[in-house]
């Protein structure tokens, strides 16, 4: 039962990492030759039509393409509620141009962090032990750009925020990411940081700090990872 809720869960999460898709719908079984033939001898005869079509239509500003492709980028925008089994999840802010972390031969790109508010309903209530929850997600890859093995814990991230919340990882609720990286690997997944003490749309600001990779024999081979990302 437990694992069954948390795919449920985790199902309404993936909403909030999601990208969007424009790729065409396969042709259905059957239409074959005879369609596609069609076809090219009706684009073949709207050709010149198609042409001063496109010659009159008004190009779209800068400014509408750059809200065009931002508004692309995630499924779920801000202030966007979505509701499923688990009860509604509503997104309250997004920080997505984060630079990227270098740390020894540990490469860290965060695609987004994300402070969202669930309340929640059914048998979710039970499995977390909670009505309503504040939490922060962050998605990230690491990637190992050493050819030797390395150690690096990205799931013992810790956070703090400009509320006093200093967080781990829940671990139900987050992504594994197994530590140990032999050769030029890459890894990914969310992690899920629940509020316990502050609300989603208070916090303006989340650090994030991880400790340095290490070799095989524990000798460190960077500095940590320790920055800031701005809502």
């Amino acid at each position: 039962m437990r694992k069954i809720l948390l795919i449920m869960l985790l199902a309404f999460l993936l909403i909030f990492s999601g990208c969007n898709s424009n790729d065409d719908e396969p042709a259905a079984e059957g239409e074959t030759g005879a369609v596609n033939e069609e076809a090219t001898e009706n684009d073949e005869e709207n050709m010149d039509d198609e042409e001063e079509t496109v010659e009159d239509e008004e190009e779209p500003s800068e400014e509408d393409t750059e809200a065009i492709e931002e508004a692309g980028e995630f499924e779920t925008q801000v202030g966007e509620t979505v509701q499923n089994e688990g009860g509604s999840f509503t997104l309250i802010n997004r920080a997505s141009d984060i630079p990227t972390q270098e740390d020894g031969p540990i490469i860290l790109n965060i695609s987004q962090v994300n402070t969202a508010y669930a309340e929640l309903e059914g048998e979710m209530i039970d499995f977390l032990e909670r009505e309503t929850m504040h939490y922060i997600q962050i998605d990230m890859e690491v990637e190992n750009t050493s050819s030797e093995t390395i150690e690096f814990y990205a799931s013992q991230a810790i956070i703090t925020t400009n509320t006093g919340e200093q967080l781990e990882a829940d671990f139900w609720l987050s992504d594994y990411i197994e530590g140990t990286y032999i050769g030029e690997v890459k890894k990914s997944g969310t992690q899920f940081f629940i509020l316990e003490n502050s609300e989603a749309e208070d916090v303006e600001w989340v650090r994030i700090v991880m400790s340095s990779p290490v070799d095989e024999d524990w000798d460190s081979l960077g500095d940590g990872i320790d920055f800031r990302v701005e809502f």
